[in-house]
């Protein structure tokens, strides 16, 4: 994990209780997840949420984020520049509508470019810019390492799986991606399943809206069967883990 403006571990004393905003902008390009949140630790980590919304892109940035792969140098850079400050601007109105009082932001960032197998995986919305419009200690980059020494770098949710729900053997998480953790013993196995809302998005928005509301599409579907089993038979079902 890399740091930007001040180093958290500086800056901070070390403590049980954390309060925190948390940054997510997912392949499903709906927009930035913004969640408000205190960790608190005893024998164990808790989280409590105080508040959470997502903000929207409009199309020109959905569009910019869909086409960010194919920029050049120059126009991905001020790209992710662009996008850290418009994070920033974003984050700042959430922590004054909240009265938040974070002691630091966890900025995932968005996704570009993600090859393991090459060592590479990028993600853009610049931390210092973050920090630079919120005024606070900004954590970011948390692929990267993992990537360096031969993991996938993805999922990223099991060690909070592991940590804060470690009571269920089993947790589900639904985004652009679905993926799952398994808890093994003293340690979680994690892989991705299949595509999810990246999918589910694009049907959606062919019935009129951004995304399935509560699953009710869905819910008034029925099982194609042989999609299934065709979407089963694909060579990703059976590679082993991680994947």
């Amino acid at each position: 994990v890399q740091t930007c403006a001040l180093p958290i571990w500086k800056s901070m004393s070390v403590r049980n209780t954390y309060r925190a905003i948390g940054l997510m902008s997912g392949t499903s390009l709906d927009g930035l997840d913004v969640a408000y949140c205190t960790f608190s630790r005893d024998d164990r980590w808790h989280v409590d949420f105080h508040a959470a919304t997502t903000i929207s892109y409009d199309e020109s940035w959905r569009n910019k984020l869909r086409e960010a792969h194919t920029l050049s140098a120059i126009d991905l850079a001020q790209l992710h520049v662009d996008l850290g400050v418009l994070h920033g601007r974003w984050v700042k109105a959430f922590i004054e509508e909240h009265a938040a009082q974070p002691d630091f932001i966890a900025s995932h960032g968005h996704t570009v470019f993600h090859q393991p197998q090459h060592g590479l995986t990028h993600q853009i919305g610049s931390a210092a810019h973050i920090a630079a419009e919120t005024g606070v200690d900004v954590i970011a980059d948390f692929r990267t390492t993992d990537v360096a020494h031969g993991g996938q770098g993805a999922p990223l949710v099991p060690i909070g799986d592991l940590w804060l729900f470690g009571e269920y053997p089993i947790c589900l998480n639904l985004g652009g991606i679905a993926n799952v953790s398994l808890k093994q013993s003293l340690h979680m196995e994690a892989y991705d399943i299949c595509v999810c809302n990246m999918a589910l998005n694009h049907f959606a928005e062919q019935l009129g809206v951004a995304y399935d509301g509560n699953g009710n599409a869905a819910r008034a579907g029925t099982l194609n069967t042989a999609l299934l089993e065709e979407l089963n038979a694909l060579d990703f079902c059976s590679k082993p883990a991680p994947k």
